[in-house]
């Protein structure tokens, strides 16, 4: 008996840190600002059902006062409110930027080790990424795609994943599936700190 309390008790705590388990989460799709249509990114980290992260807007506004829904999100970000509806594939928004409803899809999450980077010999010339995501190698499209910063604004485009070979990466995909997919985003790797410009070689003496 004793020992069935013990392990009651051991699941109960387990069940409510996965409860409040940080969970991350990313969008693709296009909205309406100042009476233009723009593609945007937005990058979610959540903590139980409140939300934070960043919502690309010409440039990456911070998300604030961001729920969890029972089929998405919604927050508010540079003064508008928006509400992601995934069984839609709609993003709902209303603000001083205008109102409306536009297609958004949410993105895949995939983590590996940054094996190889190629080129896409076809008209694109695009760079192609090989990622062994669990053990098994993948192959994905790099164009520009925003970095996901640690401890700062994400970068809008970063064009130098060469400096990430040989380490363990997440991507953010559209148009994914088991074998390939379109690199939107890369979260920044733990413990670096990636400068938005390449710094300058020092010259040789």
């Amino acid at each position: 008996m004793k020992r069935f309390v013990i392990g009651l008790g051991l699941a109960l705590i387990l069940v409510s840190a996965s409860s409040h388990a940080q969970e991350r989460r990313g969008y693709e799709g296009v909205v309406g600002l100042k009476g233009k249509t723009i593609g945007t990114l937005i990058l979610l980290e959540s903590s139980g059902t409140s939300l934070r992260g960043w919502m690309r807007l010409e440039k990456f506004a911070p998300i604030e006062s961001g729920t969890i829904l029972e089929h998405g999100v919604e927050f508010s970000a540079a003064g508008n409110h928006y509400e992601i509806d995934e069984r839609r594939g709609r993003i709902s928004y209303s603000g001083p930027d205008g109102e409306g409803s536009r297609y958004i899809r949410r993105l895949e999450r995939r983590t590996g080790r940054l094996e190889e980077l190629g080129e896409d010999r076809g008209f694109s010339r695009v760079k192609i990424a090989t990622v062994a995501v669990n053990g098994r190698p993948q192959k994905f499209r790099v164009g520009r795609p925003a970095l996901w910063k640690q401890a700062a604004a994400p970068f809008e485009s970063f064009e130098r994943i060469e400096e990430l070979l040989g380490k363990e990466i997440t991507l953010w995909l559209a148009e994914a599936d088991n074998r390939t997919g379109r690199v939107v985003g890369i979260e920044e790797p733990d413990g670096m700190n990636i400068p938005l410009k390449k710094p300058k070689e020092e010259k040789k003496k």
